[in-house]
């Protein structure tokens, strides 16, 4: 039973492998696929530079209430 699994499992793959990366592919990529590329990319950028503009307060306040826990509790064990 151990080995079947094993080969149900390379079977798997195998198929998986020819399903994905066919021989031929029948594909077109006119002259405007790249620049729209770039604007998705550069869109993803922006939308993240600009979350992190509404969020930075929250984002820094996180990360000093960790450390300002992380020095009560330290405090803490070198008095107790």
């Amino acid at each position: 039973m151990k080995y079947f699994k094993k080969f149900l499992m390379v079977i798997s793959v195998i198929i998986l492998f020819y399903l994905i990366f066919p021989n031929k592919l029948y594909a077109y990529l006119d002259a405007g696929t790249g620049s729209y590329i770039i604007q998705i990319v550069i869109a993803v950028l922006a939308g993240g530079l600009v979350a992190m503009k509404f969020y930075w307060r929250r984002i820094i306040g996180f990360f000093r209430n960790s450390r300002a826990k992380g020095k009560k509790i330290r405090k803490k064990h070198e008095k107790g």
